[in-house]
């Protein structure tokens, strides 16, 4: 299975008054005469074809508007962009847009060319999983020129932010996990799993992916926190199990005692387990960020995966496209706020890791997307994972490692907001509207009874 976190090689008066309040954006309106038919862009790539209803609503009716929402995503095959597909065609249904996915087969290059051709093509908005957050820029101006929204997830481009003029205000937002807390409580948790001391092997991402980067940090973070653990060797998995196992061999042959891996992504850790399965050790545990059916199985069953990052990849499916419809309908979004850390949850007990997957495979996501719109529900709007907004200046600098470039300022709508004192008023706001979860039961069974910011339903 390929990683969507690849690099390109390997293939973001009351609460509504307030956030209504910013000038940032100019109000904007449906697009009109987009074709609700099948679609095929030209640059090649097939694209999915319309669901049937699946998404739960709140029995308000959506606004009407014509138009596909088109997620850019870079392979069709993986599991990740499987639940985007169906969490987005849920949101879409529950919003009275059409959906399509399309893959340009992890070359930005291709995305790029696809894209040029969006409006032509029917779409009304765009969400996307980059391969190269470094080409964000080009895609952003490209479907701003067509009066298209955009939303993008993970890794962010260093001192590149959505309210830039060039984006004319229709980049909505980037949402990352907070991959520096996520990999840490993960970490954490294995740690805890093997008595808080003992020998820790670490498998990178690929080098060149920031998010790799971050997660390491939190690693990091983790080990200074646990004086009894000693990190015998860090070493690239490529992010998939096919490239990890030589990688598990070869240190299980190199060290005498090893009590815990942990491993960039899940796919890694199940190319970790399945060296120790064959070799029939049981002892050691093993760690891993990324919610696929296949490493919560291992963790039901045991005994070597002792913990799981989710990242809830089935709720950013969809969310994406809810973001996208409260621009197309007048939301004004604060420049602070268009740059979103998004919640993750550690499930490390069985118990959570079968009611996690329970509700995971269930016949419908269990999120309600309307209740998610501030266009649909001004006052009692509930993200339902929660959200906080990126302070700019510590994730470019710390998270990502990134030197400040010389003579560097940020728009000055962002620069105004952010002295206000945007960053606390905007997380005190979204942490009183993650009110309900599909997953509270599962975050209750953790060990914590929490999720990685502290949320609990």
């Amino acid at each position: 299975m390929i990683d969507p976190k690849n690099s390109e090689a390997g293939v973001a008066s009351g609460p509504s008054a307030q956030l209504n309040a910013f000038s940032g954006v100019r109000r904007r309106q449906f697009l009109q005469g987009l074709g609700l038919g099948a679609v095929a862009l030209a640059s090649g790539g097939a694209l999915t074809g319309c669901s049937a209803p699946l998404g739960s609503g709140s029995g308000q009716t959506a606004a009407a508007g014509p138009g596909v929402a088109l997620a850019s995503v870079p392979t069709l095959t993986n599991e990740y962009f499987t639940m985007w597909n169906a969490s987005g065609k849920e949101a879409a249904t529950a919003l009275g847009l059409s959906y399509r996915m399309q893959s340009y087969e992890g070359s930005a290059a291709t995305q790029i060319n696809q894209l040029r051709s969006a409006k032509a093509a029917g779409a009304s908005q765009v969400v996307t999983f980059p391969i190269n957050n470094d080409a964000v820029r080009q895609m952003g101006e490209i479907l701003a020129e067509q009066d298209i929204p955009l939303g993008t997830s993970f890794s962010a481009t260093p001192w590149m932010v959505p309210s830039e003029p060039g984006f004319q205000d229709l980049y909505s937002t980037l949402f990352t996990p907070r991959e520096v807390l996520g990999q840490k409580a993960l970490s954490e948790a294995v740690f805890k799993a093997i008595g808080g001391s003992g020998n820790v092997v670490y498998i990178q991402g690929a080098p060149t992916n920031r998010t790799s980067n971050a997660r390491e940090k939190g690693f990091d973070m983790a080990v200074a926190g646990f004086p009894g653990i000693k990190v015998l060797a860090r070493q690239d998995g490529k992010e998939n199990g096919q490239d990890t196992r030589p990688v598990v061999q070869a240190m299980l042959s190199r060290f005498d005692k090893i009590d815990a891996i942990i491993c960039h992504n899940s796919s890694s850790a199940l190319g970790a387990v399945s060296v120790l399965e064959e070799k029939g050790n049981d002892r050691i545990k093993v760690g891993g960020t990324d919610e696929q059916l296949a490493i919560l199985d291992k963790l039901i069953q045991g005994p070597n995966v002792v913990a799981v990052q989710s990242i809830f990849g089935t709720w950013l499916g969809g969310y994406m496209l809810v973001r996208n419809f409260d621009l197309t309908n007048g939301i004004q979004y604060d420049p602070a706020e268009r740059m979103m850390f998004q919640d993750s949850l550690v499930l490390d007990t069985k118990e959570s890791a079968i009611e996690y997957k329970r509700v995971a495979t269930g016949a419908t996501s269990g999120f309600d997307w309307k209740k998610m719109s501030r266009h649909l529900h001004p006052d009692d709007w509930d993200s339902q994972v929660a959200l906080a907004p990126v302070d700019p200046v510590p994730f470019f600098t710390e998270d990502l490692n990134t030197k400040r470039p010389e003579g560097f300022e940020f728009p000055p709508a962002l620069q105004d907001s952010l002295d206000g004192g945007a960053i606390q008023r905007l997380t005190k706001l979204y942490s009183e509207h993650a009110v309900q979860n599909p997953y509270a039961e599962a975050i209750r069974l953790t060990s914590t009874g929490a999720t990685v910011f502290g949320t609990k339903f």
